[in-house]
């Protein structure tokens, strides 16, 4: 095949075997990147389907998402019947894709297996894990129905994966199998998610392929604010980052922006607002070494990951905190916490509680609450809104009426820290 013919996926590859050291012979990953050097079986046709689901337990994938749609849930089923586990579907693509995101941040292999329609519907937690990046392998497994013949519209999956810009492949028939664990391994090098795109026509039919054990990864999550917590004062470097990521450059070469201090150091139109929240996140800040991780989302209380606070490791985008919060716990690394202002709950995030309260996941969120968009201009909040909408979880709704009385304020975030169920505790801003 002449260079100019190669996709996108094709090239990297090339190019990722050739750093490694490795072969371009056949679609069989070298044996280096094995656990096991004898395989589990020998060859036998197997439903498409079934192979995805041996790929994704072959390569050690600690935490799958998924939410119901023709193809994906047969591989989704058929992935729990080989693990033993009761299938725990997602009811929102966008959540269901932050949710293995974090996992994938936090240091487990992830995969997020849904139809195009759902990845789209999913493009701003897309666009923002390519600068968030993960530590562990990350896959979306994602359904093309490029006939139409089970969604309400047909699209062209890869020019909408192009223009999110995360990396993919096209799965073949024959190849599915050493495809969606070659996913698993571009993502660890590259540092970001990867889409395996399968025709939903293919699920049924039948494939060969030969069982082995990925190794393990290796990398361990570290916090990184100037990576992980995006913001607009740190865009522009995280970009580049993120283009030297792709371009397999060294991004530690690029001069790093000093990290803003809080509240003085904020751009002048944040910076009366966020001095409402000192006086709470003084007291979080002595709590930090009981909580194990805390991830924000677009606003101004995702400010204090910066210093002298540290309250926060991760940011993305508005109303992501709660799953990406919900991911760091199915990845095994402790009861995070999500970090959110009122707007964004309502905008999204209130989408992650569901998740919570659906798979029992002690999750913790607080939830700044100043009847507004602060970070965008003040832009208010409807009268009773947001009343309405926190009165339905009222029986795990904490409140901390006066936020500058440091002794309630510790009370209730040490209640919530030993707690084992869903807790939200609600810091009123308001005049």
């Amino acid at each position: 095949m002449a260079q100019a013919e190669l996709t996108y996926f094709d090239r990297s590859r090339r190019r990722f075997l050739k750093l490694s050291g490795l072969t371009l012979a056949g679609f069989m990953l070298p044996r280096p990147f094995w656990q096991d050097s004898a395989a589990h079986g020998a060859p036998a046709p197997v439903r498409i389907d079934r192979a995805i689901a041996w790929a994704l337990q072959d390569a050690g994938v600690k935490v799958v998402t998924h939410v119901p749609a023709t193809g994906a849930t047969a591989i989704f089923d058929a992935y729990n019947e080989l693990i033993g586990a009761t299938p725990s579907y997602a009811f929102n693509e966008e959540v269901a894709f932050t949710m293995a995101q974090g996992a994938a941040l936090a240091g487990a292999r992830s995969a997020a297996v849904i139809k195009s329609h759902g990845l789209a519907k999913a493009a701003n937690s897309v666009i923002d894990s390519m600068t968030l990046g993960t530590t562990a392998g990350f896959v979306a497994v994602v359904m093309d129905d490029p006939a139409g013949r089970h969604s309400d519209n047909i699209f062209d999956l890869e020019d909408f994966l192009k223009g999110t810009g995360i990396p993919f492949k096209k799965a073949g028939g024959d190849t599915v199998y050493n495809d969606l664990v070659e996913c698993f391994l571009w993502s660890e090098e590259l540092k970001t998610p990867v889409a395996l795109f399968v025709n939903s026509e293919l699920v049924s039919r039948e494939t060969a392929c030969e069982r082995r054990r990925l190794r393990p990864p290796e990398a361990k999550y570290q916090r990184d604010p100037l990576r992980h917590v995006l913001c607009p004062p740190l865009a522009a470097y995280q970009s580049k980052v993120l283009k030297a990521r792709l371009a397999r450059t060294d991004w530690r070469v690029i001069p790093a922006p000093g990290m803003p201090v809080v509240p003085d150091g904020l751009p002048s139109e944040w910076r009366s607002a966020a001095s409402l929240y000192v006086p709470l996140f003084e007291v979080f800040e002595e709590l930090r070494p009981q909580i194990p991780f805390a991830c924000g989302d677009t606003g101004l209380s995702s400010l204090f990951a910066f210093p002298p606070f540290a309250c926060v490791d991760t940011c993305s985008y508005y109303g992501g905190s709660l799953p990406l919060a919900i991911g760091f716990h199915l990845g095994g690394f402790g009861r995070a916490w999500a970090v959110t202002g009122d707007y964004a709950f309502l905008a999204a995030g209130h989408m992650g509680l569901i998740e919570a309260l659906a798979r029992r996941i002690p999750l913790k969120v607080l939830l700044m609450d100043n009847g507004c968009a602060m970070a965008t201009g003040g832009q208010p909040i409807p009268a009773g809104v947001f009343e309405q909408v926190l009165a339905g979880w009222a029986p795990f709704v904490s409140r901390i009426d006066n936020p500058r009385d440091k002794f309630a304020v510790r009370s209730v975030l040490n209640r919530a820290i030993r707690s084992d169920r869903l807790e939200i505790v609600a810091a009123r801003f308001r005049a």
